[in-house]
This record gives C-alpha cells, structure tokens and sequence, in this order.
C-alpha cells in the first residue's frame, strides 16, 4: 500500500516558487524544493519527475493577476500593476523572477504558458480600460509601461519598482 501524500501538489509549486523567489529558474533543485516543502527529493521527483516537469506545472498553476472590484477602473489597473511587482523588492528577487524569461522563449511549453498569463493580464487590463471608458486597444502599451520601468529600474537603480511602475502606468493613463 503506498504511503499517503503529506502535501498536496499544491504545497509543492508554492515551495517551487519560493524557491525561485530565492534563487532563480537556474538555481531551483529537486532536493532545494524538496527541504523548501519539507518532504525527500525522492518524494519530490517522484511527484513531478523532473526539474523541468515541476517547472512546467510552476508556470502552469501561475494565473494573471486580477484588478479589485472596490476601486474605480483607473486606480484598478495602477494598483494591479503595482501590486504585481510587490514581491520584487530588490534586483536579486527581480532578476530571479526574470529568469523566467530564457524558459519562455527557448522552450514552446514555457512560452504557450507565459503567452497564456500575458494574454490573460492584457484582457484584464483591457476589460478595465473599457470600463474607465477609454480604448481598450491601450491595454498592451499599459502592459508595456509596467515591462518597461521594471527593466529601467533594475538598470538605472532609482527608486523603488513600485513607485517607477505607478509613475510609468499614469504617464501613460494620463489624458492626451
């Protein structure tokens, strides 16, 4: 009879990702995951199978962020977007994050699943621009304007990520 799961798939990807939190996609291991969730690597491995099967179902269970439903459209989507990059504290945490990436574009699986989380925030965004009634066709330079002050804050070092995204979201909400 097989020995009972105790932790749930679930409590795993979360390991997971705290774990990429620390140390990035290049520095996760089955036995760091493993000691993160408190269970064998052996249990672990044969769970997922492999760092890459884990890492596949780590971006699989990622979803897109949602706006709040309590605040005026506008000040929705500054506070999602803000809300996003919150974890990010310093550049390490960012870059670790970041090496998301490299997966995403050399791997078609990785990529149809940051494609998915994308897509899915561009619709949330695009939802809330309508919404505020202005072009939803905004949603993706929105988008960008986050993407891009989270790359100018980990080059340029000035201030903090929160504050360059809030800034950068407005510059762009800002009426013509």
């Amino acid at each position: 009879m097989a020995r009972p799961r105790t932790k749930s798939d679930d409590e795993l990807l979360d390991a997971a990702l705290r774990v990429i939190e620390r140390e990035g996609v290049g520095g996760l291991t089955l036995a760091g995951v493993a000691a993160e969730a408190g269970i064998a690597a052996s249990s672990l491995h044969a769970r997922f199978g492999g760092k890459r099967a884990l890492l596949l179902a780590s971006a699989a269970r990622l979803e897109p962020p949602r706006a709040r439903r309590d605040l005026p459209p506008e000040t929705a989507i500054e506070e999602l977007l803000v809300r996003s990059v919150a974890s990010m504290v310093d550049r390490e945490t960012w870059l670790n994050q970041f090496s998301w990436l490299q997966l995403d574009l050399h791997d078609e699986e990785f990529g149809i699943q940051a494609q998915r989380y994308v897509l899915g925030l561009r619709d949330e965004l695009a939802r809330l621009l309508r919404a505020a009634g202005r072009d939803p066709g905004l949603a993706p330079a929105v988008h960008a304007a986050q993407q891009g002050a989270m790359m100018l804050w980990a080059l340029d070092r000035e201030g903090s990520l929160p504050d360059r995204v809030r800034d950068a979201v407005r510059a762009v909400l800002r009426d013509p």
